[in-house]
């Protein structure tokens, strides 16, 4: 029963036409402490006090109780959503709770457009439409709403005129929100491959929310600059974390270094840490080639840390000169690794460079 009413008031609400006064206006969201609010995110809000309509919808939700939620966010088939509040709800969760900068931008739409976008969105609330494929990149909270402003107003923003946006990869924005020295950040760059190092236009790069911002107030059509509806406080940088990648791998690749040199790097040494390194670099594989993550295809991160090292590790540290063949291959693809990854994020070079210390020495072993 309450499916069929929720069904019907969102037919109503579908059919329903804006007045005069009604305002379509993009709210961009700063970006927050979580990760998953790192990025910032996008609100499209629907205005109109004649009609009693305030209606601030987002893309990008779901639902934890999802049946295998954890495998299907892992697979890259979990279904994201869109939902609607109110603008108010939006700014207590926003700014009051999470204490995030907001900013509006009310687009100068005819009344046709406007009509155009609330119908469109209205009709992605059916339950019939409203699920769809997440993708960082390509189609999230951001992009959504770029698509739907330029479906229904065609021509009238065009965001190929912010050169400023472009010239950066998609991994290049991504690593502007993130710090240099974190897991976090290591760990999300070890998991994207080629695709991600392509070259974002000025659109392409509006899949973040501050982006399609910039654009859309560069773009001919927009009325008065953008007005903060929220001004969160500046945070101070964190110094220097000498937990971080820089230092933690640093050190193992000098200790890896001092202890091969002296030749008293043990057998159990070895297993440890290619078995490690080696189950990671299974993990990488898989997400490459058995998800639906397409950005993470291609990774050359596969090529430097080479999965096979993994069981293989178990024969090759106990007999290296047997496996000779294999030590000197194995050397070849982790240096070229290495180098393609550290030229798209030089930490990424060092998740090799013990392994790739090791593989050189167990390669000269005579004896």
């Amino acid at each position: 029963m309450k499916k069929i009413l929720l069904f019907l008031l969102i037919s109503l609400a579908a059919k329903a036409q804006l007045s005069s006064k009604a305002e379509v206006v993009l709210v961009t969201v700063a970006p927050g402490k979580e990760l998953h609010s790192a990025f910032g995110h996008t609100i499209l809000w629907v205005n109109d006090p004649m009609n009693g309509i305030d209606r601030a919808y987002s893309y990008g939700t779901f639902n934890f109780k999802t049946e295998n939620f954890y495998l299907k966010f892992l697979m890259g088939t979990l279904p994201y959503t869109i939902s609607v509040h109110s603008m108010q709800d939006e700014f207590n969760y926003n700014a009051q709770y999470e204490k995030r900068g907001m900013i509006a931008q009310k687009l100068q739409l005819d009344s046709l457009q406007k009509n155009a976008i609330f119908q469109a969105l209205e009709n992605n609330l059916l339950p019939e439409n409203r699920e769809y494929a997440y993708k960082f990149f390509y189609d999230n909270c951001s992009t959504r709403i770029r698509d739907m402003i330029e479906r229904n107003a065609p021509g009238k923003y065009a965001w190929k005129q912010a050169p400023n946006l472009e010239g950066k990869s998609y991994r290049d924005w991504m690593n502007k929100y993130l710090k240099p020295n974190s897991w976090v950040t290591l760990g999300m760059n070890l998991a994207l491959g080629v695709p991600s190092n392509v070259k974002a236009t000025a659109s392409q790069s509006c899949y973040l929310p501050d982006n399609l911002a910039s654009a859309t107030n560069l773009a001919k059509g927009l009325s008065a600059s953008p007005v903060s509806l929220f001004d969160a406080e500046s945070t101070q940088e964190s110094g220097f974390d000498f937990t971080g990648p820089y230092v933690i791998l640093g050190l193992l690749s000098l200790l890896v270094g001092f202890f091969s040199y002296k030749g008293k790097f043990p057998y159990l040494a070895d297993l440890a840490l290619f078995s490690v390194i080696g189950l990671l670099a299974w993990f990488i594989f898989f997400l490459g080639t058995a998800t639906n993550h397409e950005v993470m295809a291609w990774n050359p991160a596969s090529l430097m840390l080479f999965p096979l090292n993994f069981p293989l590790v178990i024969w090759f540290a106990r007999n290296p000169l047997k496996w000779k063949f294999y030590i000197h291959m194995v050397s070849v693809f982790c240096l070229v690794g290495m180098i393609w990854s550290g030229l798209q994020f030089a930490p990424m070079a060092l998740v090799g460079l013990p392994i790739f210390i090791r593989l050189c020495r167990l390669s000269f072993i005579k004896q």
